[in-house]
C-alpha cells in the first residue's frame, strides 16, 4: 500500500487494521554510538584524586622499606597487574619517583630519631660486618627508656668503613655518627661491643666511654674453652661429622627420614656446630640425643662405623648437655630487646659460676671442662674496670637484683655511695635542695619569726628543723632496699612505672641505667636485615642506599 502521510497516521493505521505488525516496530531503539574513551583501558588515573594517589605511593614506599623489597619490584608486570586489580585508576610510580620517596622518608625518620634522643642519656651498641660486595660497615644502635617506661632502640647509622678497622678508625666512625645526631659523648652512658680488641680500645681509649662486653659473646668464649678438653672434643667432633654427612648425602638423609617414621619420631635434620653461633654445640648435642636411635640404625645399615659414638661417649655427652643448659638459658634471656639486660649480667655470672661447682660423680673430663669455663668466666668483668661499677649500679636499680647478693658488703656500700653521688648531680635533686633552702617565703610572718627566734623552740625535736635532702635520699634508699625482690621473670620497668612516685630520685637514675643493653644482639640483628637487603641481586647498592634501607627497615614504626 502506498503511503504518503506522516508516521503518526501510519502508526494509527497499523494499530487499527494490522495490530500484529505493530509489534515488529515496537522494539527498543538501538543504543547511540559508543564514545571512543569507552575502548580505552580503565587504568588511567585521571579519576583518582591527587591526595589518594599520594597516600598509596607513600604506603608503597613504606612497604618496600619495611619488608626489604627491591625498588624495581614496582616495575614488574605481575605487580602492575596486581595493582590494576586493586585500584585501576592508580598509576604505579617510576623507579626514580620511589627512590626519591625513600630518600625523603629517610630524612623524615632520621629527624624523628634525632628528636627522640635529644637531651636524653642513651646507651649504644656497635659492631662491624662485611657485605657480599666485600664492603665493610659499622652499625651503631641507640637505646633509651621513654616516658611510659618502655625500652626503645633505634638504628642511628650503618656507615661504610673504607679504612682498616683499627681502634682509631672505628672510634672516628662512631664519633662522626654521634655528631650527625648532635649527641655528645657525655650523653652516652656506655657502648656495648663484642670482645674484639679494636672495638674495646676504640670505646675505652679513644672515645673514653665505658665499654660493656657482650655477655652472650663472653659466655660463648668461655664455653668454647671448656669444649676444648680432649676427651670432650673427640665425641663432639664425631657428632659434627655425622651432622655434616647427613646434610650432604641425600640418600642417607631420606633413609634417616624413613627410620624416623618407623620409630614414630618427627622428621628433624641434625644440627651442626658452628664456633661463632651461640649455643650451637648444645643444640647439636640435644638433637643428636633426640635422634640417636634412627641415626644409629642408618649408621649400622650403611656401615658408617667411624660416625658412631660409644656408650661411654654418649653418657659424657648427656653430662655435657646438662652443664651447657644454663648457658643456653642465660643467652636467650639476655637476647631480648624488650626488657633490661645489663642489670642481669653480673647476677647471671654469679649464678653460672655457682652452677660450675664440681660434683662428686663427675668424670675427670667433665671436671676439667667445668674448671676451664669457670676460670675464663671468672676473669671477665674484672673489678678494676668501669664496666663492673656501671653494671652493679644497673643491678642495684633493678628491683629483681637490688640486694646485690653477688657482692661483698663493702662493695655494696661502694655502689650505694656511687648512686648517692650521681643522684646529687641530677637537676631534679638540685632543684629540690634549692627549694628546701628557700622554702620559707618572705611574708608578714617572717618578721614574727625574726623577733622570737628560737626562744619558744628550745627542746624541740630536731626533725622539725630544715629539710635535709641527704637524709631524705638515705631514707628513700633504705626503704627501697627493704623491698622484696621481684621474681626474675618480671619486668622491672613495669614495677618502676608504679613505684616512681614512691622513689622519685632512684626512678630518675633507673630510667638511665636500665636502658643499657647487656649484649650486642641488637647490632647483630641488623646484620640479618642487611644480609637480606644486600643480596646477590643487589650487591651493587652504594653505601648511602644501604644505610637508608637498613635504617628504614629497622626504624619504621606502625
Amino acid at each position: 500500500m502506498k503511503y504518503h502521510s506522516s508516521t503518526s497516521n501510519l502508526r494509527a493505521h497499523l494499530t487499527t487494521l494490522h495490530p500484529d505488525k505493530l509489534g515488529d516496530l515496537s522494539e527498543e531503539p538501538p543504543l547511540k554510538q559508543a564514545r571512543i574513551t569507552s575502548f580505552l583501558p580503565l587504568s588511567s588515573s585521571r579519576g583518582l584524586p591527587a591526595v589518594r594517589q599520594k597516600a598509596i605511593t607513600d604506603k608503597l614506599t613504606r612497604f618496600i622499606c619495611k619488608d626489604m623489597r627491591p625498588i624495581n619490584i614496582t616495575q614488574g608486570s605481575g605487580f602492575k597487574d596486581f595493582i590494576r586489580e586493586l585500584e585501576p585508576r592508580y598509576t604505579v610510580p617510576s623507579r626514580a619517583t620511589i627512590t626519591d620517596r625513600v630518600v625523603k622518608l629517610y630524612e623524615t625518620t632520621s629527624d624523628n630519631v634525632r628528636q627522640m634522643i635529644s637531651g636524653k642519656k642513651i646507651a649504644l651498641t656497635t659492631d662491624g660486618w662485611t657485605s657480599l660486595a666485600t664492603e665493610a660497615y659499622v652499625t651503631v644502635t641507640a637505646h633509651f627508656i621513654n616516658d611510659v617506661r618502655e625500652l626503645k632502640d633505634v638504628i642511628l647509622k650503618t656507615a661504610e668503613a673504607q679504612k682498616s678497622h683499627t681502634a682509631e678508625n672505628v672510634a672516628e666512625c662512631i664519633s662522626n655518627i654521634l655528631g650527625e645526631y648532635n649527641v655528645s659523648r657525655e650523653s652516652v652512658l656506655s657502648i656495648t661491643t663484642d670482645n674484639a680488641a679494636n672495638y674495646i680500645n676504640a670505646v675505652e681509649r679513644r672515645l673514653q666511654v665505658v665499654n660493656v662486653p657482650c655477655m652472650a659473646h663472653t659466655i660463648n668464649l668461655a664455653v668454647r674453652k671448656g669444649l676444648a678438653v680432649r676427651a670432650i672434643e673427640t665425641p663432639v667432633s664425631r657428632l659434627k661429622a655425622t651432622a655434616l654427612h647427613f646434610n650432604k648425602s641425600t640418600t642417607d638423609s631420606y633413609l634417616l627420614e624413613s627410620k624416623q617414621e618407623l620409630l614414630g619420631l618427627k622428621h628433624a635434620k641434625l644440627i651442626n656446630d658452628c664456633a661463632t653461633r651461640w649455643n650451637s654445640t648444645y643444640d647439636m648435642v640435644c638433637r643428636a640425643a633426640e635422634q640417636q636411635a634412627p641415626v644409629a640404625a642408618v649408621i649400622m645399615e650403611k656401615k658408617l662405623g667411624h660416625l658412631e659414638l660409644t656408650t661411654s661417649e654418649w653418657t659424657l655427652m648427656e653430662q655435657v648437655r646438662a652443664v651447657l643448659k644454663p648457658f643456653k638459658v642465660a643467652t636467650e634471656a639476655l637476647s631480648t630487646d624488650r626488657f633490661p639486660t645489663a642489670s642481669a649480667v653480673l647476677p647471671l655470672k654469679y649464678v653460672l659460676l655457682s652452677h660450675l661447682q664440681p660434683s662428686t660423680g663427675d668424670p675427670a673430663a667433665l671436671k676439667e671442662m667445668k674448671t676451664k669455663i669457670k676460670t675464663d668466666l671468672y676473669n671477665r668483668y674484672s673489678q678494676d674496670k668501669d664496666a663492673f661499677k656501671l653494671l652493679n649500679t644497673a643491678s642495684y636499680l633493678d628491683p629483681r637484683f637490688h640486694r646485690l647478693i653477688h657482692l661483698e658488703r663493702d662493695q655494696r656500700q661502694e655502689v650505694r655511695e656511687k648512686i648517692k653521688g650521681e643522684i646529687s648531680q641530677l637537676p631534679v635533686f638540685a632543684e629540690r635542695a634549692a627549694m628546701a633552702i628557700t622554702r620559707r617565703e618572705k611574708t608578714a610572718l617572717s618578721a614574727m619569726g625574726d623577733l622570737f627566734g628560737d626562744v619558744y623552740r628550745q627542746g624541740a625535736d630536731a626533725s622539725d628543723g630544715p629539710l635535709d635532702i641527704g637524709a631524705v635520699l638515705e631514707q628513700e634508699m633504705l626503704i627501697y632496699e627493704s623491698e622484696t625482690p621481684l621474681p626474675s621473670d618480671c619486668n622491672p620497668l613495669s614495677w618502676w612505672m608504679t613505684s616512681q612516685s614512691k622513689y622519685p630520685h632512684l626512678a630518675q637514675l633507673a630510667r638511665r641505667y636500665l636502658s643499657i643493653p647487656g649484649t650486642s644482639v641488637r647490632a647483630e640483628r641488623v646484620f640479618s636485615t642487611a644480609g637480606i637487603i644486600v643480596n646477590k641481586k643487589r650487591s651493587a647498592l652504594d653505601s648511602e642506599n644501604v644505610d637508608r634501607l637498613v635504617f628504614l627497615a629497622n626504624n619504621l614504626r606502625d
